[in-house]
């Protein structure tokens, strides 16, 4: 890095108007369990999610409970409904739960079956429904994907007489890793995360010259135990809402046969295969039939809560290390119409998008 580039991020860091964590948040979550998705017909959603990964555990009526190989609990419920991401289940100790309920004087209720636990629903600044869990009824471990365990390096030669035959199909996600989501207000949604659920940032970027970040990503604190690079994740961004959510995978080589598969299928590649920057993981974005953004990940990074929180200039070349160049699915200009009507209801609007910012975003990008 320039020296320039440099002292402008020092200065930038001095004069950032989102601090970095809470000195003492009222609790602290440990990790992102869930994600509630409404669609008006859920048998057909779910073929995305099968096609990505996920296996369909339990029916019901009205809803869909899909899980990973992982034994902690269901990652995806698809509920019947007008097509939204619904709600965002984070994972707390009972302690951490009691002290929200009485903080926030909310009952604590129980999770019907198959779900099990106890749960507080809250609502972050931005409206989006949060319910944290304790307790998240086990599910019994999947056997692993079938790929070859041993690989053959320049100087090791561990696999012999056993030739690579992958089957390209799904390939089973690890767990449910982080969401990200588009705010109206930087600073009053990160610092709300900070002092009520105890997460820390990662890495924020920003703007030239402009010291309000553009971009967080915040990892939960589990002390000297090490959490996902992010958990959870906000930006300025012209649609607000979910922007993606994403599923470990345990190697690259599963993530890459998982492409090949969703090539084969009728969805719209996002942007990938490359290696971010920010948090380290390779990637790959799908996007489903309804519109939601969903990536693959594998090798990310993990911090505790000694790490200091990095500081960053935003651009379309700053978000991978190598990889494609990001594409217009993934910024989202494919659909103007759509960026039109967003932009003609936000602008008039106090919040953290105006016309400066927007023009200095296309630029970054």
């Amino acid at each position: 890095m320039s020296a320039s580039k440099e002292q402008a991020l020092k200065a930038l860091q001095e004069a950032c108007n989102i601090k970095d964590r809470s000195d003492s948040p009222i609790a602290k979550v440990n990790g992102l369990a869930y994600l509630v998705i409404r669609r008006p017909d859920i048998e057909q959603a779910s073929q995305f999610f099968v096609d990505y990964g996920l296996l369909i555990d339990r029916r019901t009526t009205n809803k869909l409970y899909l899980r990973g190989k992982s034994q902690d609990h269901h990652i995806i419920i698809l509920e019947k409904g007008s097509a939204e991401i619904s709600r965002i289940g984070l994972t707390a100790s009972k302690e951490d739960l009691h002290k929200l309920a009485a903080f926030y004087n909310k009952p604590i209720k129980q999770h019907e079956e198959p779900m099990g636990g106890n749960f507080v629903e809250l609502s972050d600044p931005n409206g989006t429904t949060l319910e944290i869990n304790c307790d998240l009824a086990p599910l019994t471990p999947l056997a692993a994907n079938n790929l070859p365990k041993l690989w053959n390096t320049a100087k090791t030669k561990p696999r012999l007489n056993q030739p690579v035959r992958n089957r390209i199909e799904p390939k089973l996600v690890a767990k449910l890793g982080h969401t990200l989501w588009s705010v109206k207000s930087m600073p009053k949604t990160v610092h709300w995360y900070q002092d009520t659920l105890g997460f820390i940032v990662s890495d924020f970027q920003f703007l030239p010259n402009e010291p309000q970040p553009i971009v967080a990503f915040m990892r939960c604190d589990n002390g000297d135990a090490p959490s996902d690079h992010h958990t959870m994740g906000f930006g300025t961004a012209i649609e607000l809402g979910h922007l993606h959510s994403a599923f470990e995978m345990d190697s690259f080589e599963e993530l890459a046969v998982a492409n090949q598969w969703m090539g084969r299928r009728d969805y719209k590649h996002g942007w990938g295969i490359g290696r971010h920057i920010l948090g380290s993981q390779v990637f790959d974005y799908w996007r489903d039939h309804y519109g939601d953004l969903f990536e693959h990940y594998a090798d990310g990074d993990l911090f505790d809560n000694s790490v200091p929180t990095g500081y960053h200039f935003f651009s379309g070349v700053a978000q991978h290390q190598w990889g494609p160049e990001m594409t217009a699915e993934f910024k989202g200009v494919t659909r103007p119409l759509k960026i039109a009507k967003f932009l003609i209801k936000r602008l008039p609007n106090n919040d953290d998008l105006n016309i400066r910012r927007l023009i200095r975003m296309a630029k970054a990008i």
